[in-house]
């Protein structure tokens, strides 16, 4: 028998070290996963962990079964079969994360705390010092720079990888929900969405925004205290703006910066159809043609899992995306429900809306005993179901990075909601 000692002790190392993993690249991210996985198999083996005691869980199980089959019907690659069947360690390394958190000591969870507090307050004021002095500490410089050196994404720690602002919005306000008192919650959702803002990462913001809207309606705060946090935001919002120039460009000036249609106006002005144009067009509108076409070309099972980055050269001539300075083809479409739509169809999609449905009818629906866990459970489910908001680019949905991400944020998930009244 193994020691199931040793094992806990290793799952809290892997569990307070994971944002650092998230840091350092997918390839740490991976052997987290690796770790946690083997650990929740053999505390599956001896009756500790029971994977599959959720509905949630087994929700995703049968998504995943359908992939791997459907991976196996549309045979693109051995490897792409293998990385389907790879999804199935997500569940394990959710479920582990519950165990952890529900059998560490106080004095271990004193520990995550100060640790994940400090990492996310090293990578806000890296991001800051790399917008003031053209680089981080690291030497990093910021992406999407013209020639005149005008940048517009900071990523400080994460280099080349255009993550940052997705890294303080998912993990930096998870942190502040589980870790923090509620009294604390104003101020601090509002530093770190100044954050968020500086990265010039609009996906996150966009689950941001969504995430505090939410937080506002909720929160156990008078009428008139919610007005003032408003504006009070609109106005940090509209001064953030002004102060630092990448925002302007990267959250107002945007439509009016996309240029890619032929169309022409006499004056500067769009009109509906130019911008419409210009959409279709954009570097993202060509990748939602293509993975529409693939859609349209199968849409009741899709062409397999990770079967856009392979089949999108076909899809760009039919979709005449192939020429140009962006073309249709990518990794994947950037978008979450056309990526599930061309690579899993109608039927995939189905799968998820299930999983997603039934998740928000938890959030509305369950009862807790303390109100302040309450908030922190739909919270916690709001910025989960903001991964799949559909009229936001994503990335790759269970890419090894954004994946672990969303699982680990579903981990937290299953623990509030384990703090209900039923524990169902």
């Amino acid at each position: 028998m193994p020691n199931i000692d040793l094992l806990k002790k290793i799952n809290f190392l892997t569990l307070l070290i994971f944002p650092v993993f998230f840091i350092l690249g997918k390839s740490f991210v991976n052997i987290g996963l690796i770790i946690m996985f083997f650990s929740c198999i053999t505390f599956f083996f001896y009756n500790k962990i029971n994977p599959f005691s959720k509905t949630e869980n087994i929700l995703f199980t049968i998504f995943f079964i359908y992939i791997s089959i459907n991976s196996l019907i549309n045979y693109t690659n051995f490897d792409n079969i293998l990385k389907s069947f790879a999804l199935f360690r997500y569940i394990f390394f959710s479920a582990v994360i519950v165990y952890t958190i529900q059998n560490i000591s106080l004095q271990q969870l004193k520990r995550i705390k100060y640790f994940y507090s400090f990492v996310i307050i090293f990578v806000f004021f890296d991001i800051i010092y790399q917008y003031l002095f053209g680089s981080d500490i690291f030497g990093f410089k910021p992406g999407m720079c013209d020639a005149d050196g005008h940048c517009l994404r900071y990523q400080g720690p994460f280099g080349k990888e255009l993550i940052a602002g997705s890294f303080l919005a998912y993990l930096g306000l998870l942190v502040i929900l589980f870790f923090f008192n509620n009294k604390f919650y104003n101020s601090l959702f509002l530093i770190l969405g100044i954050g968020i803002l500086l990265t010039g990462d609009r996906s996150p913001f966009i689950s941001y925004i969504i995430f505090f809207s939410t937080y506002i309606i909720i929160s156990n705060q008078k009428a008139t205290k919610k007005i003032f946090l408003v504006f009070l935001s609109l106005i940090i919002f509209f001064f953030s703006i002004n102060v630092f120039k990448n925002t302007k460009v990267r959250y107002l000036d945007f439509s009016q910066n996309i240029s890619y249609s032929e169309i022409k106006e006499l004056n500067t002005n769009k009109n509906l159809k130019t911008f419409l144009e210009d959409i279709k067009n954009s570097p993202w509108g060509k990748h939602y043609q293509v993975a529409w076409a693939m859609f349209v070309d199968k849409p009741i099972n899709g062409h397999g899992y990770n079967s856009f980055r392979i089949k999108c050269i076909k899809y760009e001539e039919i979709t005449n995306t192939n020429s140009g300075i962006h073309r249709g083809c990518s990794t994947h479409p950037h978008n979450a429900f056309l990526e599930i739509l061309a690579e899993q169809g109608l039927i995939g999609l189905a799968i998820l809306n299930v999983i997603i449905f039934y998740i928000l009818k938890k959030i509305l629906t369950l009862k807790f005993e303390d109100k302040g866990t309450k908030i922190k459970f739909i919270l916690t489910g709001v910025l989960l179901l903001s991964f799949y908001f559909p009229l936001k680019p994503t990335g790759s949905l269970f890419s090894s990075w954004l994946g672990s991400m969303t699982f680990f944020i579903y981990s937290f998930y299953l623990f509030f909601s384990s703090k209900n009244k039923s524990c169902n």
